[in-house]
């Protein structure tokens, strides 16, 4: 059984050239591609480090790599840890599979991972044209929360949703493949990965305060605005690449989180806000 989330469309200079299609199951943390020639399933891959997922699929400009991202935290490998030991021993991830088009599979061989602290990490997509090189994933959860009302907690979205703000990941997937090439990954599970200090001095790894609780991340045609929207905030948040590179280029922060992660200042790196209603997810873009 699965639980499909998120069919994404091959892409060739950032637009849809329908030769494949890949879909996320987000109960078993696999990845699916489908030959658009004949319909069918050509493979399916799949990762001891991630025991769910929810951003999946997305793909970069040139279907270089289809991501995938964790969604609940847990040990990688799925090993037992306390519960009580969330923030230390539970992590999250971006898997970034390689993908042969002339082949028409993901290599796995060739495909990597970026640790990522405990966050629960939801939807994805990747830069173009004037954002190429970037994936951009929102999280939720900056409370660290892990449920347990029979224990007195909060129940997991009540605790989830207590701060104003959680962190949009700004991923330089291009300095994370010079890092992989020069071998500064540690193998998990079969999966060469980007530990987090090593993203945090490699500038792989910035954090953005985004609206609590948002689901959906969406770049524009042109590359230029990635557009925040939530279950929890009235606003889409439109976030301007231009900005975003500026403040990393200047190391411009407001600090770091927990981990280390440095945060960009939230209202250096916007456009501006749209009033919506409440809830607005997945924001989609037409020809205007």
């Amino acid at each position: 059984w699965g639980d499909s989330h998120h069919p994404a469309l091959s892409e060739t200079k950032g637009d849809y050239d329908g030769e494949f299609l890949f879909i996320g199951d987000k109960a078993n943390a696999r990845i699916g591609v489908i030959n658009l020639k004949d319909f069918v399933t050509q493979q399916i891959v799949t990762t001891e480090l991630l025991q769910s997922d929810h951003g999946a699929a997305f793909v970069t400009p040139n279907t270089e790599y289809v991501v995938e991202t964790s969604q609940y935290a847990a040990p990688f490998g799925g090993k037992y840890e306390p519960i009580e030991q969330y923030k230390d021993k539970y992590r999250g991830a971006v898997i970034l599979w390689k993908f042969d088009r002339a082949a028409g599979r993901i290599v796995p061989d060739q495909s990597f991972a970026i640790e990522f602290p405990p966050y629960v990490q939801d939807l994805a997509d990747a830069g173009k044209l004037a954002s190429d090189g970037y994936v951009f994933i929102n999280s939720i959860n900056t409370e660290l929360a892990y449920g347990g009302n029979a224990e007195g907690r909060p129940p997991m979205e009540s605790g989830f949703s207590q701060n104003d703000m959680d962190y949009l990941h700004v991923v330089d997937w291009k300095k994370a493949e010079e890092v992989v090439k020069a071998g500064k990954t540690e193998k998990l599970f079969g999966m060469p990965t980007i530990r987090l200090q090593t993203a945090i001095d490699n500038g792989i790894l910035h954090f953005i305060p985004e609206p609590k609780s948002p689901h959906g991340v969406d770049v524009s045609p042109d590359g230029k605005d990635i557009v925040v929207g939530g279950k929890l905030d009235t606003h889409a948040t439109v976030y301007s690449i231009d900005n975003i590179k500026k403040l990393i280029a200047a190391k411009t922060y407001e600090g770091t989180d927990a981990y280390g992660v440095p945060v960009l200042p939230y209202k250096d790196a916007i456009r501006g806000q749209c009033e919506i209603g409440l809830g607005p997810l997945h924001t989609q873009f037409d020809n205007e």
